[in-house]
């Protein structure tokens, strides 16, 4: 066959039981798409012609980004076509029987795809019957699932038709990927897709499939009766999330599963949203040891700024004070010389008399803390200073505004009723202003030391308050895991563990209560599974 109506065929890509699938080409467009024609076993019959055709019509209404769009439905020279968006890539089947097992983080991406195509489908209205591996194309680059085939898989199973034909069409397509209302020839609805839906994603984290075995009757009655093998128990790296996602799926009553496809997504919403955040390795720290880490982490943080901002105030207010001292001692010593300058100023050098300064300047240079001082005449002669050497030379100032290091530098005029008779320079240590600011250092250490241990003897305490209840839940948890919901939590708390511990029992009775019609009604449910089986 070269040509389906205005279509070119290329290539026969695959076959499955009830048609085959052609590469073509749409001449009128150029578009390269995808035929799958009823195969002729089937074309002669008129109602399951037009039932293909009415379902795939159906289908084409859908446009999302996981579904593959049909373009085009129709009969040609008796045969029915479908036209539909060709992706490249493979099977979910070739994938799975290449690759083996996939990783967690992969089958929660593809999950996630496929529950929204199938929330968009059954928002619509349409509802796939046939989802397995082989009707989820994976693209080439492995990231992105397209479901293929809507509504052709169920085309045995007519209107009003029995039990015997809805097996005979399921047989001809895949049985162990029905749901038990399928296998037990129930009516369907788009919680069916959701149960097939768990079957494929049971396969695709365990590499196992879920109901093993031959025949469609046997099949049947595992899908209808037997649990599956836990996922933990083959695949320990899957997460606890996932597992129960997976375990919703596969309920056997459909009112226990997922109520729609959002629902599903949601879930797998919060499990990517976790996985994301779980650390890989080993366990982490508990709750007593991570309450108190991270109040004295945020503690630490918070006196480290401010301490920052404290010494650089105090040392700008120390430095403050000691230059007002500091100018105070130069004005001081600026004051005692003034009259001796004055007095010299008019007399020839030979005559002029600074002794008074120059013992004033030995006097005062025996405080440990003054390191010089320089007493300079109106010509810039030293007149008195504390390194005798320098007296009888020219005055030569400092360069720069700076102070030597380990010092401050002041330098004052010498006035005298208004008029300007010398210079005096004095550099004081700062030893003293140092060992306040070192001390000032070490208190606030310190108090910022002992607000810390109290800190986490306080985040340690309270770790401690709120790890207590949390084990008696977890306790009660795991009980009611082994033993039912026949326990409650005892307690005097009013605060919201209190509240949360009433909510766990008011669960408890529901569940127990729940638990007890079940167990009621169990003998005549599984009875009435294996007539209709």
């Amino acid at each position: 066959m070269t040509m389906l109506g205005r279509y070119q065929i290329e290539s026969r890509l695959g076959a499955g039981a009830m048609a085959e699938v052609y590469r073509a080409t749409d001449p009128e467009i150029g578009r390269t798409v995808a035929i799958k024609v009823l195969k002729q076993d089937f074309a002669g019959d008129e109602q399951l012609a037009g039932r293909f055709l009415r379902e795939a019509r159906a289908a084409g209404a859908l446009s999302h980004a996981n579904i593959a769009t049909i373009y085009d439905v129709g009969q040609v020279e008796g045969a029915s076509y479908i036209a539909m968006e060709l992706v490249e890539g493979r099977p979910l089947d070739e994938v799975l029987h290449a690759q083996g097992r996939m990783p967690y983080e992969r089958v929660l991406r593809i999950a996630r795809q496929l529950g929204d195509a199938l929330a968009y489908a059954h928002g619509a209205g349409v509802v796939h019957r046939d989802i397995k591996p082989s009707n989820i194309l994976i693209s080439e680059d492995g990231r992105t699932a397209k479901l293929v085939d809507f509504g052709v898989a169920r085309v045995g199973d007519l209107e009003g038709a029995g039990l015997a034909q809805t097996q005979a069409g399921q047989l001809i397509g895949t049985p162990r990927y029905m749901s038990p209302e399928q296998a037990l020839g129930l009516p369907v609805d788009h919680r069916s897709d959701l149960f097939s839906l768990g079957v494929v994603l049971y396969e695709m984290i365990t590499g196992r499939v879920a109901f093993p075995g031959n025949g469609l009757g046997a099949l049947a009655i595992k899908i209808a009766q037997e649990k599956v093998e836990p996922v933990g128990r083959i695949a320990g790296d899957c997460p606890s999330g996932l597992q129960f996602i997976i375990d919703k799926l596969l309920a056997k009553k459909p009112d226990q599963r997922f109520a729609d496809g959002a629902a599903l997504v949601a879930a797998l919403d919060r499990e990517i949203h976790a996985a994301g955040e779980a650390p890989g390795g080993r366990r982490g720290l508990t709750l007593r040891v991570k309450l108190p880490l991270a109040l004295v982490a945020v503690t630490a943080l918070a006196l480290f700024a401010c301490m920052q901002l404290i010494w650089s105030r105090q040392e700008a207010a120390l430095e403050s004070m000691a230059a007002v001292a500091g100018e105070s001692i130069a004005a001081f010593v600026a004051g005692n010389a003034a009259v001796v300058a004055a007095d010299n100023a008019g007399l020839p050098p030979q005559e002029q008399d600074w002794t008074s300064v120059q013992a004033f300047v030995a006097s005062a240079t025996q405080d440990q803390e003054v390191r010089a001082i320089t007493v300079a005449d109106a010509g810039g002669v030293v007149r008195a200073a504390s390194q005798p050497g320098l007296v009888g030379r020219a005055y030569q100032p400092q360069s720069g505004a700076g102070a030597p290091v380990g010092a401050l530098r002041f330098v004052r005029p010498i006035d005298y009723a208004g008029a300007r008779f010398g210079t005096v320079e004095i550099t004081l240590g700062r030893t003293a202003l140092d060992q306040a600011l070192a001390t000032s250092r070490q208190l606030i250490m310190a108090l910022s030391a002992v607000l810390m241990i109290v800190v986490l003897v306080v985040g340690y305490l309270s770790g401690a308050l709120v790890t207590r209840p949390l084990r008696r839940l977890r306790n009660a948890l795991d009980d009611a895991a082994r033993n039912g919901f026949a326990l409650r939590i005892s307690h005097n708390r009013r605060d919201e563990f209190g509240q949360t511990f009433d909510a766990f029992n008011r669960a408890a009775a529901e569940a127990e209560a729940m638990a007890s019609t079940d167990r009621a009604g169990a003998e005549a449910a599984m009875l009435a599974t294996r007539i209709a089986a």
